[in-house]
């Protein structure tokens, strides 16, 4: 069925959870077939995330050539080779300046459950990208530097300097929040589990001890996404 596409920003916010595929195999019929027929429906659009047609679990729809293919609770497994890259957000129908990363490999399950594992690289990397972003409730114009019709105008130098900046900016902001949440006794438990994650997904960890692992659930993630979109709003 194809379905109507959310454009309530306070929904596609939401980070769309995880889910028991084996057991809710009815829901993932479902899911398959709505991704697929709505996706299709979308000549202008290489993917389509469960939350953009009203799901809140986490699955999403990627257009190859021939087919289309769905990805169950998909994460990264690992990603390299970043580069900037000019995308139309859906939701603001503007265009942004978005730091991707062009090799990427997925770990997720196929409609039967089964855990499976596919490695993109370049274009099809960028868009499985901009899925998994969607998938966390996170959107170009959260992070990406707009392309306003003075850029195209600039010289090189001029649009090599602002993109400087906003390159600086991004370091700048990750910083403080690092400071900021870790100087919380609240969050700082949440905080570090969230710096080992990324920083094993960027390849700065390679082993850790198992008893050094942070613990976290569910109810401690949508806390530290919570925390983290305070914090943003309080450095603007």
């Amino acid at each position: 069925m194809i379905k109507e596409l959310i454009t309530d920003k306070s929904f596609l916010d939401e980070r769309a959870m995880e889910w028991d595929v084996r057991k809710e195999q009815e829901l993932s019929t479902e899911l398959v077939q709505n991704l697929s027929d709505t996706l299709k429906s979308l000549p202008n659009r290489y993917y389509l995330c469960s939350n953009e047609i009203g799901y809140h679990e986490r699955a999403f729809a990627i257009k190859f050539s021939d087919e289309i293919k769905i990805f169950m609770n998909p994460i990264f497994q690992s990603k390299g080779n970043l580069k900037l890259v000019r995308e139309l957000d859906p939701l603001t129908n503007k265009e942004y300046i978005i730091p991707r990363y062009t090799d990427v490999t997925v770990c997720y399950q196929n409609c039967m459950g089964k855990i499976e594992a596919n490695k993109f690289n370049e274009q099809a990397s960028v868009v499985v990208s901009q899925a998994m972003d969607c998938l966390e409730g996170v959107h170009s114009s959260d992070y990406g530097l707009e392309v306003i019709p003075e850029f195209d105008l600039a010289t090189e130098e001029e649009r090599e300097e602002v993109i400087n900046a906003y390159l600086e900016s991004i370091k700048k902001t990750r910083d403080e929040l690092d400071r900021d949440l870790q100087e919380d006794e609240e969050t700082k438990e949440e905080w570090n589990y969230y710096r080992f994650v990324r920083d094993k997904n960027e390849g700065k960890i390679e082993t850790v001890d198992l008893e050094e692992q942070p613990k976290f659930n569910r109810k401690q993630r949508r806390l530290l996404d919570k925390l983290i979109k305070k914090f943003k709003r309080r450095k603007k």
